[in-house]
């Protein structure tokens, strides 16, 4: 009775965050006239059931969802149909040390460079894993930029490690080097900003970097303009993936299918940088009895000679063939800086049985030795011994 005296109506969802006691738009869902009353209840249990979600990544304080309803003669109202508190206070991200060296960024585009990255990506992971995101990712995506900024604190500290990681000398205090690093972080993102709004850029479509590339290159773009475009249209398609190994699946998939000397370089830093996700290792290697194994096989995957078993994974067996091509320098690099960061550490290399660990290091030494690459060998033996040293102190 009501829908044929005012005509249709049609529904749409807002939901807001509330960031620092302000209350701002994350998202708006759309209805369409004539839609059914079923079709309308599922759109909204969608947009409260997205409103919870952020709510439950710990980053809001509140969450709201305000119903628009427009009848085709213009008339409207709305009204707040969903209002959330956190019930606790959330706890705070921490930002995590990067044991290696920050390089000295003089341009927006540097921070996307490989050692950078994997900064960003070590420094921030927590906030990366949440997100499902990149250290390339964070720095071309609008979305995640600002959900980075929403937490100034966090951000600022991070960038405030990332200083503190430039020890190259002759260098201003940590603090004039992360005012510095603060600034690359929003030149950063009005590059972003600046991509977002030009038109007729060439898509990321089907999964085809060549072709991507291809297309901007024809643009006769610099050098550094193009990296920029071709990981920021990148972003807007491996974003929505759902895990890291979907999105190395993509890149190495692009790799066997479609070689290109001109992307090679770009699919390695794509690929290692998935690699820096510690959980994607794991499913990678699979269960392993003890840290010494685990240890093993990354050393045996770096150089391609990882056994498959007889019902392989097809990304490991992917990602084995290109290593041992020598086709993933980065990725390369990626697991053996984490062997040895692994081989640093004071974890046992078998929770099982303490009283073996100064055998199975020297067992591990020797055999890690054997696989490692000329430039990480001084540095495998140098940890290798310093493990065995601790093992011997342990049992005295």
């Amino acid at each position: 009775m009501f829908g044929s005296m005012f005509g249709s109506r049609a529904y749409a969802y807002e939901i807001y965050v509330q960031v620092d006691g302000r209350w701002r738009l994350d998202k708006r869902l759309e209805g369409e006239a004539g839609m059914t009353k079923h079709a309308n209840e599922q759109l909204e249990k969608s947009a409260i059931a997205q409103a919870n979600a952020l709510l439950n990544m710990g980053d809001f304080t509140a969450v709201k969802v305000l119903r628009s309803r427009a009848r085709d003669d213009g008339f409207a109202t709305q009204s707040e149909i969903f209002a959330k508190t956190a019930s606790n206070k959330p706890k705070a991200m921490t930002t995590r040390p990067f044991k290696g060296q920050f390089p000295l960024c003089t341009a927006p585009h540097d921070l996307s460079s490989r050692q950078a990255a994997k900064a960003i990506g070590t420094v921030f992971r927590e906030f990366l894993d949440k997100q499902n995101a990149t250290g390339i990712e964070l720095i071309h995506s609008p979305q995640h930029f600002r959900k980075l900024n929403d937490m100034s604190s966090f951000m600022r500290a991070g960038i405030y490690a990332l200083a503190g990681a430039q020890t190259q000398p002759g260098q201003p205090s940590q603090s004039e080097r992360s005012k510095k690093l603060e600034a690359l972080f929003d030149k950063q993102m009005q590059l972003v900003r600046d991509a977002m709004a030009e038109k007729g850029l060439p898509a990321f479509e089907n999964n085809n970097f060549a072709a991507l590339y291809e297309k901007l290159d024809a643009r006769k773009l610099p050098e550094e303009q193009l990296r920029f475009l071709f990981f920021f249209q990148m972003t807007k398609v491996t974003q929505t993936l759902s895990s890291y190994a979907g999105r190395l699946d993509v890149a190495l998939t692009d790799m066997i299918e479609r070689p290109q000397p001109a992307t090679a370089g770009l699919m390695d830093e794509i690929a290692a940088s998935c690699l820096d996700s510690t959980s994607l290792i794991q499913d990678l290697l699979g269960p392993r009895t003890n840290l010494s194994e685990a240890l093993i096989a990354l050393a045996e995957l770096s150089g391609g000679k990882l056994e498959m078993p007889a019902r392989p994974d097809p990304l490991l067996e992917k990602l084995n063939r290109l290593l041992g091509e020598g086709r993933l320098p980065c990725c390369t690099d990626t697991l053996w800086e984490r062997i040895l960061s692994n081989l640093a550490s004071k974890a046992l290399l078998s929770k099982s049985e303490p009283k073996k660990e100064w055998q199975m290091s020297r067992n591990l030494n020797h055999k890690l030795m054997a696989f490692a690459p000329e430039a990480y060998k001084e540095q495998v033996d140098h940890a290798g011994r310093m493990r065995m040293e601790r093992a011997r102190n342990m049992e005295d």
